[in-house]
């Protein structure tokens, strides 16, 4: 390589690394995942690409796994990749063959919901098949029912659907859904395990505005005088430390109300109030004048 060439190559990576653009080159982490099929010949498809063999090469998170043969229902799951894994899949035969049901393995997910490991089947050679070691068990059925329809359930950070498949270990779940609080809870998987998650919906409290008429207002008192301070009580507790009157949250339900400044207080008694509604007090006074005869009682 000549001198130009060099110094036009070393000006290029410099210019990369003083401005970040060598961050978008940055390669993912690649996982080997291996499809074990129970039927030779099955056509394997994983994130609608079909397969020349029986493995895939793919990046970490959810992937979509299709099996077909002659003969066999077909197979479509979903599983969470984290590292390079085994994933069974037992095809069931679609009809009886003359007249006998063919012996089957258990349907996909396995029994109890753990992923039983299982050699790959091969054809013959020379009229026998080579005998293989068992692979290890590579993770579990994490089924999580969730009491909301349309519920988004994230499992490490990654989208999932259906029943996943994960690791052994520890693993982060988070279900959310529009109008109720966010569930997060971190599972130690060890077995397949079901989580079953409520989640509590989102109520908007109600808000309290005070109007207090100019005609009340003391023209005496002024702004850092303690005496002009108006207090709001809701259930014995004060609830604006800032002398705020306007939208003053306060729950759903029936509380006792309060209004206390300088030298008065005035018990507004126990009041009901819906979710999601603001209300307006004004305050008002009403005079009672008694009119008495010197000498009568």
């Amino acid at each position: 390589m000549s001198r130009k060439v060099s110094a036009f190559v070393f000006a290029v990576l410099t210019v990369m690394v003083a401005t970040g653009a060598y961050a978008q080159f940055t390669p993912k982490r690649i996982w080997t995942l291996t499809i074990v099929v129970n039927v030779p010949g099955a056509v394997i498809v994983v994130d609608n690409q079909q397969l020349p063999g029986n493995q895939a090469r793919v990046t970490g998170g959810p992937h979509n796994v299709q099996v077909m043969a002659d003969g066999y229902l077909p197979f479509s799951g979903s599983l969470v990749v984290n590292g390079d894994q085994t994933f069974p899949v037992n095809l069931q035969p679609a009809a009886p063959r003359n007249g006998q049901v063919a012996p089957m393995a258990p349907a996909q997910p396995p029994v109890n919901g753990q992923v039983a490991p299982m050699p790959p089947a091969q054809p013959p050679v020379n009229g026998q098949i080579a005998p293989r070691s068992p692979a290890r068990v590579v993770g579990f059925l994490l089924t999580i029912n969730v009491n909301v329809q349309g519920a988004a359930v994230f499992v490490d950070g990654v989208p999932v659907q259906g029943m996943p498949i994960v690791g052994p270990g520890p693993h982060s779940v988070q279900v959310t859904a529009p109008g109720y609080q966010d569930y997060t809870a971190s599972v130690n998987v060890t077995q397949p395990l079901t989580l079953n998650v409520a989640l509590n919906p989102v109520v908007r409290p109600s808000t309290l505005t005070f109007v207090i008429p100019r005609g009340y207002h003391d023209p005496d008192m002024h702004p850092d005088d303690p005496r002009s301070f108006v207090r709001i009580i809701v259930d014995g507790t004060l609830v604006n430390p800032q002398g705020e009157m306007e939208r003053i949250p306060v729950q759903p339900g029936r509380h006792r109300i309060r209004i206390a400044s300088g030298a008065f207080s005035v018990e507004l008694g126990d009041m009901d109030f819906r979710p999601r509604t603001d209300y307006v007090l004004e305050l008002g006074m009403d005079v009672k004048v008694r009119v008495s005869k010197p000498g009568v009682r």
